[in-house]
């Protein structure tokens, strides 16, 4: 197969977050209509997206490859903490979007070199994020260190907030998360909703336990009012 007709295409730097959905495997078997789902999911970031144009030099670009959604910014270092701000509205989004489609989402953000061709993603900044997004154990979005190392968060939004995030490694850092809850107004209504949520991704195997009651953890610790811990995310 010939490839001179192929230009590689150029190392960018900007933000990138990837997202994948939890319990995607064997989805068909609790919603008939997950593709649309999905897809609406997609549609809806992009749509986000486009409120976003202006604020930085790049645009926001919305790939997916079956249930991996990825996010891409071009900016310049001196940009960048706007940039991952628009990543975290976006992820906000998302988030508490695709917990009501019942596809809920992980994922993190990066900072670095990146390129694009089609679905085909390379780079520093995606290797970065694709690996921190499949370590996470919950339903949440951070920043990875080199995100993290970069933001310069002027407290004005409600977006962020230093948590350590569940993952598989253990690793008991505190970067920026998304802040997913800060404009429930009922938080005991939201929490009830979001238990309903979770029956529903049932059958609730270890696996997806842990992550449902990191999810949980996550809501008790940045809660303004009394605090209480989740023995049981049924009770």
């Amino acid at each position: 197969m010939q490839s001179s007709s192929y230009i590689a295409p150029p190392l960018l730097d900007g933000v990138v977050t990837f997202l994948d959905v939890l319990g995607w495997k064997g989805v068909y078997n609790r919603i008939s209509n997950a593709t649309v789902q999905l897809s609406v999911l997609v549609d809806g970031l992009r749509n986000e997206g486009e409120k976003q144009r202006g604020k930085v030099q790049g645009e926001v670009q919305v790939r997916s490859i079956s249930d991996t959604i990825a996010i891409f910014t071009k900016c310049d270092i001196e940009e960048a903490s706007i940039a991952i701000n628009i990543h975290g509205e976006l992820a906000n989004w998302a988030i508490l979007n695709s917990i009501q489609a019942e596809i809920p989402v992980r994922g993190a953000i990066s900072f670095g070199e990146f390129a694009i061709q089609d679905n085909i993603f390379i780079g520093k900044a995606v290797d970065e994020a694709a690996a921190w997004h499949e370590h996470a154990d919950w339903i949440g979005v951070h920043l990875t260190p080199s995100a993290e190392f970069i933001f310069q968060n002027d407290k004005t939004s409600k977006t962020w907030v230093t948590y350590t995030p569940p993952n598989k490694r253990r690793l008991t850092w505190k970067p920026h998360c998304v802040n997913w809850t800060a404009n429930w107004s009922n938080r005991t209504e939201e929490i009830i909703k979001l238990k309903e949520k979770f029956l529903r991704l049932g059958p609730i195997v270890p696996d997806i336990a842990f992550k449902l009651t990191n999810t949980l953890s996550f809501i008790d610790a940045t809660n303004t009012q009394p605090r209480r811990r989740w023995f049981n995310i049924f009770e």
